[in-house]
Formats: C-alpha cells, structure tokens, sequence
C-alpha cells in the first residue's frame, strides 16, 4: 500500500537540513553528527533517485525537486506528529477526575498547589470535594478518596502517604511565655475535637505531666492553625499543614530545638482508590503528582 514510503529517518534529516539549510545545526536539532545528517540525507537522494540538495561550499541549496519536496514531506511529518500528540493526549481530554479529600488538607495545603496539577494536565477536569467519612466506593463516585486513620482502611486499594507527625506550635507573642515544657500548663491547649487523645499522647512523650484545665476544641486542623495564629494558644498540628504559617512569623516552634517536642501520632495519611488490578491514566497522574508534593514527609 506504501510502496513508495521512504525511512522516516531520512524524511526528518532532509526536513530539518532544508528547514535550517544546514546539516550542522540539523543534527544540532536531531541530537546526531552532522555526518549523520548527511548519510541520511544521501539515503533519501538514493530512494528517490535524485539529488535534493545542492551543496556548495559551507551552504545548502534546494534543487526545484527538493524544494516542492520540502513542502510536502513538511505538512506530512506535521501530520504525523499531529495525529500522534491527539493520541497520548486522548486519555486525559474530557475527563472528569473525582477526588474526595479530608477538608482541612484540602483548603489549607492541597487547593493553593492544584493550579500546578492543572497546568501540567490541562485537559483533565477535576471535581474536588471534602469528607472525613469511610468510603465505600461501591455507593460514591469517586476516582480517589484521601483520609486519615489509625487502621488501615479497607475494601479499597490502599497507598499510605505518610505518618502524621505534630509539632507544637503558638503565635509568636506567646512564645516568650514558654521557657520549659511545664509552661505548657499556664496556656491554652487548643484540641482537636475528634482527636482528644492527641495533647496527653504529646505529654506521655515528651515526658510532661498536663495539669491545665484550660482547653479549647475545634474540628479541623485549618481551624486549630486559625485558632494558634489568633494567639487563642498552643496547637499540635502537622508540619506540612502551616509551612506558609511558619515560614511568615505567623506561628512558631516557641522551644529551643535541643527539646524534641516533636510527636508522631497513631495516625496515617492513606490515598483510596477503587479495588482493580489496573488504575486509569488519569487517576496514576495524580498519584504520580501527590507523591512528588509529599515526597519531603514521608519517612
């Protein structure tokens, strides 16, 4: 049917030499030696049976043949080339990526760096929304599903993302009033609700005896860091929560690095997909992309 294709090769060596009308920077473009570019070029002159270049000293030339060539051997690789980019790109186009995740980590650390996703998969659209709840994908339409848990989840695919390690953190006027681990005691102890065992936990490790009767819940991480920059008192959050929070004087580790207040706690940070032996395109890509943002946290 293609009786008269020649090597593909050679069409891009006489492509790139006529478009840059020299078989120097050709090979330059095609990462090979210019030798390499001429040989090639040689080969089509060969398969066609005439000459599409005339050389002269340090310059190229296109005969008559080669020019009308030139343009048509042009259209035809850009076709190719086309066709060829629709085709890697037809898996993620018009998809919709339904991802659940844990709402303090979705508003606070996962939506400010979505734009970075979004660019690099410009056609996969994505549907975020926020849960703290088991997740059973038999009765949800989610692609994936990010939680926290101190048992492993189950009737999905499980990829642990990373331990949940807290440090204690204050704003920065309070800082002054914690010179020992005891002063804890004289603060507030800002809690999380559904984690009430955390602060005795942080005690038992650090070796701090808790006598404060001062205590006051919120439910989510986003709303304990809100609650710790409000100087409303100290916090255990995770580091990877309130980076921009530390990095801006907003929050502080108030003690010394000498005393390690730093706690892991019994949870972990689990990535769910649906059970299958193999996973979409466009779910891996965003798997691929997670691991890269939370590779610095992982131990």
């Amino acid at each position: 049917m293609y009786s008269h294709l020649p090597p593909l090769n050679a069409l891009r060596a006489f492509e790139a030499s006529a478009r840059l009308m020299s078989f120097t920077l050709a090979g330059k473009e095609l990462f090979v030696t210019h030798g390499a570019i001429s040989k090639q070029v040689k080969l089509l002159e060969d398969y066609v049976g005439m000459s599409l270049f005339i050389r002269q000293h340090r310059s190229l030339k296109l005969t008559d043949e080669g020019e009308r060539y030139f343009t048509n051997v042009q259209v035809a690789l850009q076709t190719i080339n086309n066709a060829t980019s629709d085709l890697i790109t037809q898996p993620l186009r018009t998809q919709t990526l339904a991802i659940n995740v844990l709402p303090s980590l979705t508003i606070s650390w996962l939506i400010p760096r979505m734009e970075e996703f979004k660019s690099r998969y410009p056609h996969l659209y994505v549907d975020l929304s926020i849960g703290d709840f088991e997740v059973d994908f038999n009765k949800v339409n989610y692609d994936i599903a990010i939680r926290s848990s101190t048992t492993l989840p189950k009737a999905a695919n499980v990829m642990t993302l990373m331990d949940e390690d807290l440090c204690l953190v204050c704003a920065s006027e309070l800082a002054s009033q914690l010179q020992t681990l005891d002063d804890i005691n004289s603060m507030t102890l800002l809690q999380h609700t559904t984690r009430p065992e955390l602060w005795q936990l942080w005690a038992n490790s650090v070796g701090v005896k808790l006598t404060t009767e001062k205590k006051f819940g919120v439910e989510h991480f986003y709303m304990l860091s809100q609650a710790a920059v409000s100087g409303m008192g100290v916090a255990l959050i995770p580091r990877f929560f309130i980076e921009d929070e530390l990095k801006s004087g907003r929050l502080v580790l108030p003690f010394d690095a000498d005393l390690n207040t730093k706690f892991t706690s019994p949870y972990r940070y689990y990535l769910l997909t649906p059970k299958s032996s193999n996973l979409p395109l466009k779910v891996q890509s965003f798997i691929d992309w997670l691991l890269e943002l939370f590779a610095p946290y992982r131990h």
